[in-house]
């Protein structure tokens, strides 16, 4: 009876253990050789602290990690001595799908993951923009001779631009203000807002937020 009730607990410690939450990360890297044996880390952080982090080798071009779920966290990646820059994504249940096009990273498959995505393809499309004005304030100013008409709607363009973005970011803080996500940008850029917009974010702040920055 004694072996039985032992053999019962084992089995019943052993399910408790692998049933444990998990999701999925897949990744698959195209047209970059130069990753293989490159050292892949991954790492989960919650309010700041590390709950969990990993380094494997990669020896194959996809592949399938199937990581432990302690809530929904930032998602770190990196691949040590790389051309690949660190990628930031959310811990979400599900499978996380990620893409390495060249240097270039791609992500998807679940809901946070999707919005992080598209907001960071904004963020390409707008540094396209802003690059394109330095160009054409480059071009006004190589002219050699000052028009102060031109300078005018150079600047009004670019206000309207710098204003678009800030819409466009704090919208993003917002719609993920209940997520790491949302509380990572919004600590991000709540520093470098001019007051007016700091005010915007403080309306929508979430009670943690407040706390972490002492809101009245």
């Amino acid at each position: 009876m004694k072996k039985i009730l032992l053999f019962t607990s084992i089995v019943a410690l052993f399910a408790s253990c692998t049933s444990k939450p998990s999701f999925e990360l897949e990744v698959n890297i195209h047209n970059n050789n130069s990753l293989i044996n490159k050292q892949f880390v991954v790492t989960q952080r919650i309010d700041g602290m590390t709950v969990y982090t990993d380094t494997l080798k990669i020896k194959k071009t996809n592949f399938l990690l199937k990581l432990p779920y302690e809530g929904q966290a930032l998602l770190d990646v990196y691949i040590l001595e790389s051309n690949v820059y660190n990628i930031m994504m959310a811990s979400e249940k599900g499978k996380i799908q990620l893409n390495i096009e060249g240097t270039k990273p791609y992500f998807g498959g679940t809901p946070l993951n999707d919005r992080l995505q598209a907001f960071y393809l904004g963020n390409d499309s707008v540094s396209s923009l802003f690059n394109e004005s330095d160009k054409e304030y480059e071009l006004i100013m190589n002219t050699g001779q000052y028009d102060p008409k031109k300078i005018e709607e150079f600047n009004q363009k670019r206000e309207k631009l710098l204003i678009e973005n800030t819409d466009r970011i704090i919208a993003f803080i917002k719609e993920n203000i209940d997520n790491p996500i949302g509380e990572y940008y919004f600590s991000v850029n709540y520093i470098t807002f001019i007051p007016e917009r700091k005010a915007e974010l403080r309306s929508f702040a979430s009670e943690k937020l407040k706390k972490t920055f002492r809101f009245e």
